[in-house]
């Protein structure tokens, strides 16, 4: 065989491994389906549609309803600690916002709500809140009740697998619901939203909220 011609299918074969990647990683990465994507309650205005009290088991095992955050504004994210990008970015920017408020930090709560409770048990919520503010409290339940959740919310969530893998990962809806102190919808932002548009957006919440 050729010098000429080894060369040729070297080049072929580098080609074909770097497609064979990219298909990996491709599939790899969730679609991150986004419901509304705004950082202004200007934008669409205000829609009563969305939301509502759900009751779920937070990773400590205790029952937690949205209700006992009146008088906060209330985060509410859907997302699973399987996510490879989506959700930690999510969470990193909320922590970093969080950080950044202050005093004010406790004002805000924060919902992290698992679309897959086969794997989302309480035990590795745990240990993935490890990772976030503790501020920010990591919520599964039943298959019921956690439909229930995602129905008022509006949340799509569906496993996507591929033969030849030997997990799943799910394309969710990946947007942060903003409710206000009466546990109603204000507006929602994007997973990828940075930290200093978040702090401005709870900032304004705060200013027009009856604080003491």
């Amino acid at each position: 065989m050729s010098y000429k011609r080894l060369i040729i299918l070297a080049l072929v074969g580098v080609s074909t491994g770097l497609g064979i990647l990219l298909a990996l990683y491709k599939f790899q990465e969730p679609k991150g389906v986004v419901y509304k994507e705004t950082t202004s309650s200007e934008a669409g205005g205000s829609d009563q549609s969305i939301g509502g009290d759900f009751i779920l088991v937070d990773h400590n095992g205790n029952p937690r309803s949205t209700s006992e955050f009146r008088g906060k504004i209330l985060l509410i994210y859907f997302g699973y600690t399987y996510c490879p990008d989506v959700c930690p970015m999510a969470l990193e920017h909320m922590t970093k916002a969080l950080q950044m408020l202050g005093k004010d930090r406790d004002k805000i709560a924060i919902l992290f709500v698992s679309v897959d409770p086969t794997r989302d048990t309480c035990e590795v919520l745990r240990l993935y809140s490890t990772n976030f503010d503790p501020n920010i409290i990591m919520l599964t339940g039943t298959e019921n009740a956690l439909q229930e959740a995602m129905s008022k919310y509006r949340v799509y969530a569906k496993k996507e697998a591929k033969e030849g893998f030997s997990d799943y990962l799910i394309n969710h809806t990946s947007v942060v619901y903003v409710m206000g102190q009466n546990g109603s919808y204000i507006t929602s932002f994007a997973h990828s939203t940075a930290p200093e548009k978040i702090q401005e957006i709870l900032l304004k919440q705060l200013r027009e909220g009856n604080w003491k």
